[in-house]
């Protein structure tokens, strides 16, 4: 009788144990969703900033602030610094948005939105360069911008098109890159800490913006 009143005290005190276990960890998941300090924001700010281009699915690593997103941005190990986070991650979209322009400025066929494509390259092309800078001297991040598949795919729609049909994709597909690059934006702003980096990111999304809007309208002529 004692072995099996012993017996019963033990599983009462593991079960004790893994509630207590499970209070604690619900309490602390409570607690950070419930912080509103920029610190405790990392994680889900680079999460939410690589969501905002089209992906099978968005992955973290427990460990949060060394977390791995999985997104349209590709796999791309997290810093936990928002600002150093965004800065990989829009350098890679302007990449992929420089790529289309490359392919349509280069075409041999009479494309309608040559004019364009050279004005993208250029306000990218310059953008890029000024993030990769800052990757550079701010972070000592030597990062090497690269085409995401959600871009590649983008550029690779624009094969075997010409005329008016190679327009009307390629300001489609800008349209939606544009507005991919709005979302992270909007998602990176509340956390931002360097003051250049914020209003050159509120400049981006200002031009983005209103080329979304003169990009529609040309589409409805």
């Amino acid at each position: 009788m004692r072995h099996h009143f012993t017996h019963r005290n033990h599983r009462l005190t593991l079960a004790a144990g893994r509630m207590a276990i499970g209070l604690a960890a619900a309490t602390l998941i409570v607690t950070v969703s419930a912080c509103g300090t920029k610190e405790n924001a990392k994680p889900e700010t680079a999460a939410a900033i690589a969501s905002a281009t089209p992906a099978p699915s968005v992955a973290m690593d427990s460990a949060s602030t060394g977390a791995s997103v999985n997104a349209g941005m590709g796999a791309m190990a997290m810093t936990g610094d928002p600002d150093h986070d965004f800065l990989r991650m829009m350098t890679d979209h302007h990449k992929g948005m420089i790529l289309m322009a490359h392919e349509t400025i280069e075409s041999k066929v009479k494309l309608g939105v040559k004019p364009i494509a050279t004005r993208l390259d250029k306000e990218q092309d310059a953008e890029m360069d000024q993030m990769t800078t800052m990757l550079e001297q701010q972070f000592k991040d030597p990062y090497a911008p690269k085409v995401t598949a959600d871009n590649q795919a983008m550029a690779d729609q624009l094969k075997g098109k010409s005329g008016s049909e190679y327009d009307r994709t390629f300001l489609e597909n800008v349209i939606k890159h544009h507005e991919q690059a709005v979302k992270m934006i909007d998602a990176y702003l509340p956390t931002a800490k360097m003051p250049k980096l914020k209003k050159m990111a509120e400049k981006m999304k200002a031009v983005q913006s209103a080329e979304i809007a003169e990009f529609k309208k040309r589409l409805t002529k």
